[in-house]
């Protein structure tokens, strides 16, 4: 039996090396063709819109990164990308998008990187999430062609803040780097239901048009306030040393042959359990607070990955579970760097294998403050999953989503414990499961004016979705078979 300190150490590179999501956007995407480019038809009316840039890859399928930007004020207000989709993906994702129509690279360039030099007029930089989708744009150079957009409002910055949280953000920097009287400010009030829209007056308008694709977001997010509890320093294996070796290889990233997979499981149960359940707390503690500089990004092994992949083969709903949920307690940053863009690929399932008679833990897990959204959304699909493939616990399941719904309602205004994006993210689960029975929770939580449109659209959107079979949820997109999920993960993120 091993029982060691694992040192780091900067592996030699051998074989075929994975790429992270992030580090496949920083490295490759620029190399990938231009594709089609799309932007909001309505962006110059409403001052913001989506920018959708998508590259081909050689074997036809496409990434592409999505920008919500406003153009009045704040720039990049929210950007994401999605790698190597199928048609059938790009389209579905496509007909979210509100009011959008084809344009040229260099429109889609101008539009991100015009409003961008607006912003930081006023000293506002663009989203975080900047610094990774960016990647799927050309660099900022003379090579493109420059397209004159009037930016602002009658050449002013105008800011339109969702409630006075967020207006407290900006206005200190408009203030600051403007000047009072050089720019013009307004507070939407969610509330106010009798208003009508004849007005001529344009931030009056503006002020109350709760059906604009202006307001796709609403409320601010969730801070991240999580304090975590001290991990291992040392990690200790009952098992034999090949294994954890074979996970610390760059040509097993992400994804596992089938034979090395075998010849893992076939060791002892509680064993192996035990291992990867240590091998995954020692690798949060390696990183939970920030990204060593003597991290090697070239030598990424994907060792949480497959530890989670494979702990939902040999794990327990106590402690394996407990495990999983702490590493979905870590940061967004570092979800970023061991996962990307397949988190719901590696978690749901496990998720599932692990929690599906545990429904207590996920809802409370769901109910905890102050961890990222983008953590807590894996639940949803999971807890959807159950009755999907066991449709004799669908009354089971909607219970939960009820008292989950009625609990973000409540909750909402306060930020801290669900914010709007997360709320937004649950209805693409109650879309899954055409919970037509949940339509009056739904007017609730719709009703307080803090959930994300963007995700699904208003409530008349819901409505006509969950009423609609086409979008009801394949029990096949969350494969458990370890061995399919394996040849699914290799076969998206594989190079």
């Amino acid at each position: 039996m091993a029982k060691k300190k694992q040192k780091k150490q900067k592996k030699q590179q051998t074989g075929q090396q994975f790429l992270s999501p992030e580090q496949f956007m920083k490295q490759r995407a620029r190399s990938l063709e231009i594709g089609t480019c799309y932007v909001s038809d309505d962006m110059a009316e409403w001052g913001e819109g989506h920018v959708i840039v998508t590259r081909r890859h050689t074997g036809g399928r496409i990434s592409m990164a999505m920008y919500l930007v406003d153009i009045y004020c704040i720039g990049v207000k929210d950007s994401f990308f999605r790698l190597r989709l199928e048609e059938d993906e790009l389209e579905e994702m496509l007909d979210r998008a509100p009011n959008i129509r084809e344009c040229s690279y260099e429109e889609a360039h101008n539009w991100v990187y015009g409003a961008i030099a607006w912003a930081e007029e006023a000293g506002i930089e663009p989203d975080k999430s900047f610094a990774v989708t960016k990647y799927m744009l050309e660099e900022d150079t003379d090579d493109i062609p420059l397209i004159e957009y009037e930016f602002g409002r009658d050449g002013k910055h105008m800011l339109i803040a969702n409630n006075n949280l967020e207006a407290s953000r900006y206005l200190p920097l408009l203030k600051k780097n403007l000047g009072e009287g050089n720019y013009i400010f307004t507070i939407k009030d969610f509330h106010d239901e009798d208003v009508e829209w004849e007005s001529d007056n344009f931030l009056e308008r503006l002020q109350h048009a709760d059906e604009s694709p202006l307001f796709k977001r609403y409320g601010p997010s969730t801070e991240y306030t999580y304090r975590h509890p001290d991990y291992p320093q040392t990690l200790q294996l009952d098992g034999p040393e090949w294994f954890y070796e074979e996970l610390q290889k760059t040509e097993n990233s992400l994804y596992l042959p089938d034979e090395l997979t075998e010849r893992i499981l076939a060791l002892p149960r509680d064993i192996v359990r035990h291992d990867f359940e240590q091998i995954i707390l020692y690798h949060i503690g390696l990183t939970c607070d920030g990204i060593p500089d003597d991290y090697d990004p070239d030598g990424y092994t994907g060792i949480l990955s497959n530890s989670v992949v494979l702990l939902g083969e040999v794990g327990n709903e106590e402690s394996s579970l407990d495990v999983i949920l702490e590493l979905l307690r870590q940061s967004d940053d570092f979800m970023d760097y061991h996962f990307g863009d397949a988190g719901d690929e590696i978690f749901v399932p496990t998720l599932y294998l692990l929690g599906q008679n545990r429904l207590d833990k996920l809802k409370n897990f769901v109910k905890e403050e102050g961890l990222e959204t983008f953590c807590k959304c894996h639940v949803f699909p999971t807890v959807a999953h159950i009755a999907l493939v066991q449709p004799e616990r669908r009354k089971e399941v909607i219970e939960w989503f009820r008292e989950t719904i009625r609990f973000a309602t409540k909750m909402l205004p306060k930020t801290q414990w669900i914010d709007s994006d997360l709320a937004g993210l649950m209805l693409h689960s109650l879309l899954d499961l055409q919970a037509k029975e949940l339509l009056p929770e739904i007017r609730e939580m719709f009703a307080t004016g803090l959930v994300d449109l963007g995700s699904c659209g208003d409530f008349s959107d819901v409505s006509r979705m969950i009423a609609n079979p086409h979008y009801a949820g394949d029990p096949s997109v969350h494969e458990t078979n370890i061995f399919k999920r394996y040849a699914d993960l290799k076969r998206r993120w594989g190079k």
